[in-house]
């Protein structure tokens, strides 16, 4: 068979266009340090050229050329976008075959969107090809796009923790998310770029279209079915094996592992064994209420931090003169994120125990076996297409009540929690978990306007602003004052406890990924009644004596087993705040799941 010139010099222009990309690429990955080996690039080279090459000749349009530039943008940034964020980030490599793989889907979205488009150009209706395959060009930019606007909010790449958020998050919270790291107008005029992204992508192609030749040899149509055949299963097989997918599956490897948790939980219950005649339900009877802050920091607070611009504190500041109310200086969060902390908080599963979520009893169980009626009332959504291990352990309550019971993330006010508390029996023994909205950002939705009593310098409380939370603590101060009092009054209150899941940064809020301390600097404190102190005088000599310790709040299941007097064979007094033989101090806690020693933080104070 004979090749024409003019065959010949497509045929090398085209292999050479090939051969660019494919050095570009590598070279850029080796430039940024993330160079994925020859092992893998060498393996990458005969079939990725191949395909570049066949590809004009099955479209008759050339690789470089204005018509076939969104389909490079959109497989370029799939190559580039992960590897490249992640150097920035950690300035260290990243796995080879992951590299390999993100490079792969990219070349094979050059490959397919371009020969699906000539396909179905074939069958005519060009202005409605070139619509959809500029939809599929934005469709396939969208988590590059992600990937970059993520980091451009808070110069991190995306990780597990980050992904964990987005996968347990709502519509409303993710909202909420836009409208305080972007702002409504940026994010309409996002949208707006994205429009005008797609009308140019779909001019682009409909320049594709008359780029293409009417010939449809045998040949030429064959190369075609074998690059769509052979991209889409390069998609197939490598898309879950890149670098964000492999992330994005880790999360919900573990979300799914967490509904392991219900299958295993009656056995646990029935095995806990706990002696109720010793148990505080029996030696002070009455109701044990634990309140679950949100987003607190006592960094802004004034009970704590004295030196605070903003007095949002004054019913806390009042009751820290009372001997009844035991305020704790050191107090840290484990991580900072709602779920992960939370499900150690109410479980066993602690930094310092290796042991797993769905393995573990809950202080719900405990208190259950203690012999208290178990509340659990929420003013948190549950979260997204799985239950959450939050909503996990809340379900195993006696009774279970949310303000807004959906998957939404509510906008009520933690006020709305109030009412549910005239359903308890005063007569009963009763342990009561409220998890309160708290300080959760938007900070100036948190409170009603009753309480939008500080502003600004320049007279403004806008929604992330020190003087918008300052309103939100100062909101939450008034219903702990209004839960105690009401509890004290009518509920037989022998014992409060209050802390908060994780701290709060004000400007770049708790995001795990832009760690700072004040993210897991807490509150915490314990109010006993008389009751309680004539009852349980080991326990309270215990607390008062660890005022200044350092703790995290991963250990308030085995802290909630001594305060109830509840020990059994899932309690490990070292851990037990209540307890003379707690065993931890500032060199030897940690935070962020063990990665973040207590030492470390500048402004930790002295311990005593």
């Amino acid at each position: 068979m004979t090749i024409s010139t003019t065959s010949q010099d497509n045929i090398i222009r085209w292999l050479t266009a090939a051969g660019i990309y494919f050095i570009c690429l590598i070279a850029f990955y080796i430039n940024i340090g993330q160079d994925m080996g020859a092992g893998y690039f060498m393996t990458a080279l005969v079939p990725v050229v191949a395909a570049l090459t066949l590809l004009p000749y099955a479209t008759r349009v050339p690789l470089f050329s204005l018509p076939m530039t969104p389909n490079l943008i959109a497989g370029v940034a799939w190559c580039v976008t992960f590897p490249l964020l992640y150097t920035w980030t950690y300035a260290q490599d990243w796995y080879r075959s992951k590299i390999c793989y993100d490079f792969l889907v990219g070349t094979a979205e050059i490959v397919l969107l371009p020969t699906l488009a000539a396909a179905l150009f074939r069958i005519g209706h060009a202005r409605i090809v070139a619509g959809f395959m500029g939809l599929l060009n934005i469709a396939a930019l969208l988590i590059p796009l992600a990937q970059i606007a993520y980091y451009c909010i808070v110069w991190h790449c995306l990780t597990p923790a980050s992904l964990m958020a987005l996968y347990l998050t709502n519509w409303r919270e993710s909202i909420d998310f836009i409208e305080s790291n972007v702002g409504t107008g940026r994010a309409l005029l996002i949208l707006a770029a994205l429009a005008a992204l797609w009308f140019l992508f779909a001019r682009a192609h409909l320049a594709f279209s008359r780029r293409m030749e009417d010939e449809t040899t045998a040949p030429r149509m064959g190369a075609l079915a074998a690059l769509v055949c052979a991209a889409s299963a390069t998609l197939v097989i490598y898309l879950p094996q890149t670098s964000i997918a492999t992330l994005w599956g880790d999360v919900d490897s573990y979300v799914k592992q967490t509904q392991v948790y219900s299958l295993g939980h009656d056995d646990r219950l029935a095995s806990l064994a706990i002696d109720q005649h010793e148990a505080l339900a029996a030696k002070a009877p009455g109701t044990v209420i634990f309140i679950i802050g949100e987003s607190s920091s006592r960094n802004y607070m004034k009970v704590y931090t004295p030196a605070y611009s903003y007095d949002d504190t004054p019913w806390q500041s009042a009751m820290r003169a009372d001997d009844h109310f035991l305020f704790f200086e050191n107090v840290y969060s484990c991580w900072t994120q709602t779920v992960p902390v939370l499900q150690r908080a109410l479980t066993e599963q602690s930094q310092y125990n290796g042991k797993e979520f769905f393995d573990s009893a809950s202080l719900i169980d405990v208190a259950k076996k203690a012999g208290y009626e178990t509340w659990w009332f929420s003013n948190q959504g549950r979260y997204g297409q799985y239950d959450s291990a939050i909503t996990l352990v809340a379900k195993t309550a006696d009774h279970a009540q949310w303000t807004d019971d959906s998957y939404n993330f509510t906008d009520k006010y933690d006020e709305a929690l109030l009412p549910y508390l005239t359903q308890i029996d005063p007569a009963k023994n009763n342990f009561i978990v409220l998890h309160i909205m708290g300080s959760h950002i938007y900070y100036n939705n948190r409170y009603p306007e009753s309480f939008n009593r500080f502003s600004s310098e320049d007279g403004s409380s806008s929604m992330v602003s020190m003087a918008s939370y300052a309103n939100s603590i100062l909101y939450t101060d008034a219903i702990l004052s209004q839960v105690y009092d009401y509890a004290r009054k009518n509920l037989n209150l022998t014992a409060m406890v209050y802390f908060s899941d994780h701290g709060e940064n004000i400007e770049i809020s708790h995001n795990p990924d832009v760690f700072r301390f004040d993210m897991v600097r807490i509150p915490m404190w314990i109010y006993l009644s008389d009751a309680y102190q004539h009852a349980m005088p080991g326990h309270t000599r215990a607390l008062r004596q660890h005022a200044s310790r350092y703790f995290t709040n991963d250990l308030l299941y085995d802290t909630m087993c001594g305060l109830l007097n509840a020990p059994s064979e899932r309690y490990d007094p070292g851990q037990d705040f209540a307890s003379s033989t707690y065993r931890f101090t500032r060199e030897t806690l940690c935070t962020m799941l063990g990665s973040r020693p207590l030492t470390s933080d500048p402004d930790g104070g002295a311990e005593e």
